[in-house]
């Protein structure tokens, strides 16, 4: 009679477990997680088949106050989808000099996406971008959310 108590305790401990885990990918089923990337980190996601939304703070110091209404605005959003997301910080990306920009030489490429954007990955692969640089602040919060939800519903919610 207790063998087949602790059989049942078990048995429902492992599917709390199992149902606990499914949906928590670290897209969807989340709190708004912050993730902040190092630049070892950035460099492989894509090697390592990562899944999941990444912001790239841009790395212009004039664009500091953009940069900061973005993050607060996409964290905003991804907290009411209830998903997480990775942040990377441009500044840290290799960047070319004005000399190399001018003699043609391209940069090294560390993500997919550029500085500025929201990004979907699944797999490593980028599926979606959204760039900020003609975004009104008025604006963005929305925008941000139809991004957001357009990529759930093509990708996630499949």
């Amino acid at each position: 009679m207790n063998l087949k108590k602790v059989f049942r305790g078990c048995l429902v401990l492992l599917l709390v477990w199992v149902v606990s885990a499914c949906g928590s990918d670290g897209v969807s089923g989340g709190s708004g997680k912050v993730t902040e990337l190092t630049l070892d980190e950035a460099k492989k996601f894509q090697p390592n088949k990562e899944t999941g939304f990444v912001y790239v703070r841009d790395s212009l110091e004039s664009e500091e106050e953009d940069d900061k209404n973005q993050f607060k605005e996409i964290k905003r959003v991804v907290e009411a989808e209830e998903m997480d997301f990775y942040v990377a910080n441009g500044k840290d990306f290799p960047q070319l000099t004005a000399e190399e920009w001018e003699e043609g030489k391209e940069p090294v490429k560390i993500l997919d996406q550029k500085n500025g954007t929201l990004a979907y990955y699944e797999d490593g692969e980028m599926m979606e971008e959204m760039d900020f640089m003609y975004t009104d602040e008025e604006e963005l919060y929305s925008k941000i959310e139809k991004f957001v939800q357009k990529v759930k519903s093509d990708y996630i919610d499949n």
